[in-house]
């Protein structure tokens, strides 16, 4: 599977036991950070177990071309409708999934953005996987078990995928998708080892320019007063969800770089082709003003991602900010 997922491969030899073994599971719940693989691991999981090859996924037989391709008659995807999984989702995959398999020895379904489960969707869910066919194989994708009803995370086998590190990202950018050494790196430094973000900002030149877009906006807050930061928040929190919290991530990366510099620690940063600036607001803001300010904005963050309200949750962030 490594031909087609980059790092994790403590989790694909996990699973290539699994395979290996006979011992497939029912369920399974991917966590991590968005862009980080996770969708597709289990989508190459699937691809595995429905691959008749003997060293699977071949990527060349019909059945893998087909999961490539996103029509594989055994298998399905199942993402958020208007800002949620619904139970008629659920109804619908259980009506699926009764069928058995057209082609292969599995049906595969797959959970994208499983969080965004309604309770009803959820317990409707839990009947599925308290006693699923024979040949079903399950799998939610979701930031954390915390993000699911307890009771469905007890059925699944859990694996975690955290970022990879900054180097593998980079050869990765370069040798799979042909990128050059200085964007390669950049891009790699910036994604904070989301695979999945380095190669959409690889592909994407807006994606890339939104993003300097952003440090830029960083950079000018600083100098700014509470009144201008406050009409910022309001702009921003008018925005999209993906939007807001696109900022924040840069933002916290930024002050992680500001924090490394004021505490004289020898790591890495994300921004590196910003030394000079990140090292003068270092020194004006010192080691506790930068750390109030990073834990200020993973507040703001995490209050997003708890639905709070988003002008408020900003406003309160912009306070903590110094002004540099």
């Amino acid at each position: 599977m490594s031909r087609f997922v980059v790092g994790h491969d403590a989790l694909l030899r996990r699973l290539e036991r699994q395979r290996a073994e006979g011992r497939i599971a029912h369920a399974y719940l991917f966590t991590g950070p968005p862009q980080v693989g996770r969708r597709t691991l289990a989508w190459t999981w699937g691809m595995a177990l429905l691959c008749p090859e003997s060293d699977p996924p071949c990527g060349v037989c019909r059945s893998c071309r087909q999961m490539q391709a996103g029509h594989h008659p055994d298998a399905l995807l199942v993402t958020p409708e208007g800002g949620s999984l619904k139970i008629d989702q659920v109804r619908e995959v259980q009506r699926w999934i009764a069928r058995t398999p057209v082609e292969g020895p599995y049906r595969i379904v797959v959970f994208d953005q499983a969080q965004e489960m309604t309770t009803e969707a959820a317990s409707a869910l839990l009947k599925t996987l308290e006693e699923p066919p024979s040949y079903a194989v399950l799998m939610l994708i979701a930031p954390s078990p915390e993000s699911l009803l307890p009771t469905v995370v007890s059925r699944c086998q859990i694996f975690p995928l955290d970022p990879l590190p900054i180097p593998v990202v980079r050869q990765a950018l370069q040798e799979r998708w042909g990128l050059p050494p200085d964007p390669a790196d950049r891009l790699a430094r910036w994604s904070g080892g989301r695979i999945g973000w380095a190669v959409q900002a690889a592909q994407d030149p807006e994606m890339w320019s939104a993003y300097e877009e952003r440090i830029r906006q960083i950079r000018a807050l600083l100098t700014q007063g509470r009144t201008e930061r406050f009409t910022f928040a309001e702009k921003l929190a008018d925005e999209e969800e993906e939007a807001r919290l696109a900022f924040l991530e840069a933002a916290i990366a930024w002050w992680r770089d500001v924090l490394i510099l004021a505490s004289g620690a020898d790591l890495p940063l994300r921004h590196a082709e910003e030394r000079e600036t990140l090292r003068e607001v270092a020194s004006r803001t010192g080691f506790h003003r930068a750390r109030a300010a990073l834990e200020a904005t993973r507040r703001a963050w995490l209050a997003l991602q708890r639905n709070a309200n988003a002008r408020l949750a900003l406003e309160a962030m912009f306070l903590d900010w110094p002004h540099a």
